[in-house]
């Protein structure tokens, strides 16, 4: 159903959005938090570990765009807790909610503060960098296409505002077929701007010389995002945010809801 706005182009997120990432990055954060655990903490990895339940309530939150900071942050949890297996040292989803209501930003003053300098990040972030991989390597290989049309073909101006960092970003064009796409309307996280932050929105829209922008994303943080730039519509794409205003099955469908009749079809 065409909702009764004019966009005047589409900003996309891309992990749940432009690309299906379920297959990827879960299990790097599922791989290296059990490997990590062995790694850096000494402790067993027994069936415990990383679950739906987590990511929900992760995703959720606001504060955790970057997947790699999701394993550091649960190991750094699991060592705080003195227990040496892995399902008893690991907080419950219910358990992590609660200890979410104490997060303040930045995420590693947070969890330093509050759990300790008990795992070290720039090692536990290295561990999920290889999990995902790089070019023709590793669990990036699994994603696919959300949207089957090309970026030049959907009618309107487009940009891309994400949590990844450049080499994703280079990754996630070529599983795209966009390898095309101008790199000045791409923000990613080796820029130093972050979601929730508005400001990604915001060079975007200056760039691209428009006001009322449709941003499509499928966690918190994106939605906080817009909610912050204060222009334009949000729309939700899957299920983690049942409370959006408006929310689409597939990214296909939420396209369609704005992009020009000609190319709706």
């Amino acid at each position: 159903m065409k909702e009764n706005f004019i966009a005047d182009a589409l900003i996309f997120d891309i992990d749940g959005v432009l690309l299906d990432v379920s297959c990827s990055f879960p299990e790097v954060i599922r791989l290296a938090v059990k490997g990590g655990w062995q790694k850096f903490c000494g402790g067993e990895s027994d069936g415990g570990g990383y679950c739906a339940g987590h990511e929900w309530a992760l995703k959720r939150h606001g504060g955790f765009n970057d997947d790699y900071d999701i394993a550091w942050t649960l190991l750094s949890m699991a060592a705080a807790s003195g227990e040496k297996k892995l399902s008893d040292a690991l907080p419950t989803p219910e358990r992590l909610e609660e200890e979410l209501k104490s997060f303040f930003r930045p995420l590693p003053q947070w969890v330093r503060g509050r759990y300790g300098d008990r795992v070290p990040r720039a090692e536990a972030r290295a561990l999920c960098a290889g999990l995902y991989g790089c070019k023709g390597y590793g669990l990036h290989l699994l994603e696919r296409p959300m949207l089957k049309r090309h970026w030049r073909e959907l009618g309107l101006p487009v940009a891309v505002y994400s949590g990844r960092n450049a080499l994703e970003w280079e990754l996630a064009k070529e599983s795209l077929g966009w390898e095309d796409f101008p790199d000045e309307l791409i923000i990613h996280s080796d820029h130093g701007i972050e979601k929730p932050s508005p400001k990604g929105l915001e060079i975007l829209c200056e760039r691209l010389g428009v006001s009322s922008p449709v941003f499509f994303g499928d966690t918190a943080s994106d939605m906080q995002a817009q909610q912050a730039f204060g222009v334009g519509r949000f729309a939700a794409v899957g299920g983690l945010l049942p409370e959006a205003r408006l929310r689409f099955d597939t990214t296909e469908l939420a396209v369609a809801a704005f992009a020009p009749a000609s190319d709706s079809k």
